[in-house]
């Protein structure tokens, strides 16, 4: 082997040793404010309801980090599938789905409108319509606007979890 290779060979190695580690994902849950209760992918599965808390997969089920897409949206991630918040064919119900390209995945990506004290409504960028709580108990789907204490189901907090 040349001097030449043996150099170049130990360059990438010491540039793999020394590059930055890769950034871990934000986990957070999606806390409603009609109820407090946490969007919940039901045992992990595609069915979306609302739940206090889940020790169920060490509370995965509970997990979604956002993925940025650009333009102010991004894709809403749940930890123990990988899968997404899908609005299949942009509409109701909303459910956990795997990758889409319908609407180029615009049933998919969805921004945060903030609301007041830390609270959000998220709107889907297909159809401008919210994730709705249906009189803050499910099931979980889209609308518009909603008068129900006063608004409340459809306001959501990114409640941060620490990783571990």
């Amino acid at each position: 082997m040349s001097r030449t290779a043996v150099l170049a060979g130990l360059s990438l190695l010491l540039a793999a040793c020394t590059s930055t580690p890769p950034v871990e994902a934000t986990y957070y849950r999606l806390q409603l404010k009609g109820n407090l209760k946490y969007l919940d992918a039901d045992h992990c599965t595609t069915t979306l309801a609302l739940n206090p808390g889940s020790t169920y997969a060490d509370g995965a089920c509970q997990l979604w980090t956002l993925v940025d897409v650009g333009g102010g949206y991004a894709r809403v991630q749940l930890k123990s599938s990988g899968e997404y918040l899908d609005a299949p064919g942009c509409a109701s119900p909303v459910v956990v789905g795997a990758r889409s390209t319908v609407q180029d995945g615009a049933c998919q990506e969805w921004r945060l409108v903030p609301d007041t004290d830390g609270w959000s409504r998220l709107q889907l960028k297909s159809t401008g319509q919210y994730l709705d709580a249906a009189q803050c108990a499910g099931p979980i789907g889209l609308d518009t606007a909603s008068a129900y204490l006063n608004g409340a189901c459809q306001l959501w907090k990114l409640v941060p979890v620490s990783p571990g």
